[in-house]
């Protein structure tokens, strides 16, 4: 799918869920191990928003309180990731949601 429309990468779901240790889910080890940090965190959202405008956009599954989640897989400093956006059509807007490690 082509990716048209508002992209939106809150800042604080960088600073405030990625890049914070957490006892399920974690992503900051993982990112930690890539370089980037709370330090750093704004290397991190232009590295996202390049998969978003380079990737392509694969369906995945309705949202459960509307919109449609999509899955964009891509690169962080040469380590294969999936993203996933929530996409709403009225407005056209994509809205991060998470990354995680992409199974080989």
């Amino acid at each position: 799918m082509i990716i048209e429309g508002e992209i939106i990468l809150d800042s604080r779901k960088i600073t405030h869920y990625l890049l914070v240790w957490k006892a399920e889910s974690d992503k900051s080890a993982f990112l930690n191990k890539l370089g980037y940090t709370q330090n750093n965190w704004d290397e991190l959202e232009q590295d996202i928003r390049e998969i978003i405008r380079t990737g392509e956009a694969i369906y995945s599954r309705p949202a459960p309180f509307g919109g449609d989640l999509y899955k964009i897989s891509g690169t962080l400093r040469n380590f294969g990731v999936v993203t996933i956006w929530l996409y709403t059509e009225t407005p056209a807007v994509w809205r991060f949601v998470t990354l995680y490690p992409e199974k080989l």
